[in-house]
């Protein structure tokens, strides 16, 4: 995961689904379908980072936490954008 989830990222869900319920009541046929994001950039970005870090899958991956990645992830993003 490239963010810590938060309730903000729910909005277009929740937005989505009530506007979705207007249709079908209106008689509507709806297809619902969610899609989350896309997080392509986010985790090349966080990848790159960490192997410039010197981090590997066989060196110290293992020992981080969500948490560490969350730093990572922002040092990243003031570093590409």
């Amino acid at each position: 995961i490239a963010k810590e989830m938060h309730v903000g990222h729910l909005r277009s869900t929740i937005i989505g689904d009530c506007l979705a319920r207007l249709a079908e009541f209106q008689g509507h046929n709806v297809l619902r379908l969610n899609h989350v994001g896309d997080w392509g950039t986010q985790f090349g970005m966080l990848i790159t980072h960490l192997k410039d870090q010197g981090f590997s899958p066989d060196k110290g991956l293992k020992d981080l936490a969500i948490g560490d990645l969350v730093d990572f992830y922002k040092e990243a993003k003031k570093r590409f954008d």
